[in-house]
């Protein structure tokens, strides 16, 4: 059995300082949407199980993926495979993105208590 939910009704945590997500998860994908306030940068990173791919809504940042910065804005796809280096760079404002993650991160969740990477 499925479910709807209204990203309205879900809480939003901040994951690192300006980085804020609300997440909604299946039993085997997860999606998170993500409101990210100038300055910001994540300390890079990979994911040892899940693909990410993110979709941007707003905003213009980069996206470093192992050596390349890519400039990303509205409209704008990228995926990233499973155990690349990759960290994220607010240019300026507010971005305002969608993630999905295969398979689901439980770290994701709120609530959980571990590694945000």
């Amino acid at each position: 059995m499925g479910y709807i939910v209204n990203w309205n009704d879900l809480p939003e945590v901040e994951i690192l300082p300006n980085n804020f997500r609300k997440s909604a998860a299946g039993l085997k994908t997860g999606v998170n949407r993500l409101r990210i306030v100038h300055p910001m940068q994540t300390p890079r990173h990979q994911h040892d199980s899940e693909e990410q791919t993110v979709l941007m809504l707003s905003g213009r940042m980069y996206i470093h993926i192992e050596n390349e910065r890519h400039e990303a804005g509205p409209g704008d796809v990228c995926v990233i495979p499973t155990g690349t280096d990759h960290s994220f760079e607010t240019i300026e404002g507010e971005v305002e993105l969608l993630e999905i993650f295969a398979p689901m991160r439980v770290q994701n969740l709120v609530g959980f208590v571990g590694k945000v990477f």
